[in-house]
């Protein structure tokens, strides 16, 4: 066996930024791994599609970004979205409004298409596996990690990390939690070229984020790339069944009428705030060349402040390892910080380690104090989401918002 064959064999499972950070950063230190990705490589017609804001904060998003060596290229693509806030309740009376922080309060906002094709440029190639679905995972007996792709084949690997989202195959190596429903849905919708083409509405939610809250629902708002207006319309139900269920039995304009008209939903609320929705609705319908919308999307999370103890050969990242909902904003931060903490690991042990079993004998601790500074953090940043989404989906979650936000300020002062 070569010196070449000898070291130990890394796997990401999974290229969300997560993976793809972490990616980036051992190229960086120059530590060879395969990346599994079960979609698709993108394309650059993907940067002009509209997708969800990430604001990457300064001890972990931010970082993250720095350590890959990212920073200048950053920059470069942070206009779309401003960081101007908004709040506003059900009739569109503003209760908060902000332009932002500076310096060290500064959270930027980037499409996650347009974070992601950054990490990308910047992992070889030949790194990626594309169209790769991971089935199952399992330990051999020589403690390796075996792979199940289906038709893609049964690889093994001497490290695996799990980067592989909210349902995640890796985790299972690991703990038996699963992630459960967490009392709020959403359904997504698109506007385009909203300043020119719809000014009012432009003006109504700004030029960065817009939560429009009020009787435990709201009206989310981002303005991303192509001058785009992204609506998420979450209602707050113990019920995980769709809020409103799109079929073949229930076409578009009835869907939209349900949604504005329905006094369960939104049929009290603002004629702007009503008017919103109901051009989001057509607009995404126009632009997917559908006839009708997707279901809205029930958001899960895991158990908060859950752990486990760590496991030779394996690690897991991001949403795999602390699912949660956005209400904090700190899905992506969290995983990116992972990426940065983990990369760091592996590096060391990388190069003390002669062979896989050595680095095996090195890494296993040193991922096991990973986890505890992550258990940490992430447990934190749970319980700050779950009591956000108790306060934003609340009766008046406009003022109790705007009241948040003023003791932030007063906090920074």
């Amino acid at each position: 066996m070569s010196a070449s064959d000898s070291r130990p064999s890394i796997a990401i499972i999974g290229g969300g930024p997560s993976g793809l950070c972490l990616g980036v950063l051992l190229h960086k230190h120059g530590v060879p791994f395969t990346l599994y990705e079960l979609r698709d490589k993108p394309d650059d017609s993907t940067l002009l599609t509209p997708s969800g804001m990430l604001d990457l904060h300064q001890e972990s998003g931010l970082a993250a970004i720095r350590a890959c060596g990212l920073w200048e290229d950053f920059q470069k693509h942070i206009l779309d979205c401003s960081e101007e806030l908004i709040v506003m309740n059900k009739h569109a009376r503003v209760t908060h409004r902000d332009s932002g922080g500076s310096g060290p309060q500064s959270r930027p906002e980037i499409a996650r298409n347009t974070l992601t094709h950054l990490l990308l440029e910047s992992i070889p190639a030949e790194s990626i596996r594309w169209e790769c679905k991971l089935l199952s995972a399992s330990r051999t007996s020589t403690n390796r990690i075996s792979l199940d792709f289906g038709a893609k084949g049964i690889l093994e690997h001497d490290f695996v990390v799990g980067a592989d989202g909210a349902w995640s195959k890796i985790r299972n190596l690991i703990t038996t939690v699963q992630p459960y429903y967490g009392g709020n849905q959403y359904l997504t919708l698109d506007i385009l070229n909203a300043t020119t083409r719809y000014p009012a509405l432009s003006t109504l939610v700004g030029t960065g984020s817009c939560f429009i809250l009020g009787s435990k629902k709201g009206v989310v708002s981002h303005r991303g790339v192509q001058d785009s207006i992204r609506l998420y319309v979450g209602v707050s139900t113990e019920d995980e069944t769709p809020f409103c269920a799109p079929s073949a039995d229930l076409e578009a304009g009835s869907l939209k009428r349900a949604l504005v008209d329905s006094s369960d939903l939104f049929g009290t609320w603002s004629e702007q705030v009503k008017d919103l929705i109901s051009t989001a609705v057509d607009e995404t319908l126009v632009t997917a060349n559908a006839t009708q919308l997707s279901e809205p999307k029930p958001l899960y999370m895991l158990p908060i402040g859950h752990t486990w103890e760590a496991q030779p050969g394996v690690a897991i990242i991001g949403d795999a390892a602390h699912l949660m909902m956005p209400w904090a904003g700190e899905g992506v931060n969290l995983a990116l910080w992972d990426s940065l903490d983990l990369a760091n690991t592996i590096i060391q042990s990388w190069d003390k380690a002669e062979d896989a079993a050595e680095f095996q004998q090195i890494v296993t601790p040193l991922v096991s104090e990973f986890d505890k500074k992550m258990f940490e953090r992430s447990k934190r940043a749970a319980e700050e989401t779950w009591k956000n989404s108790k306060m934003l989906f609340s009766d008046d979650g406009a003022q109790a918002m705007a009241d948040m936000m003023a003791a932030f300020q007063q906090m920074a002062s």
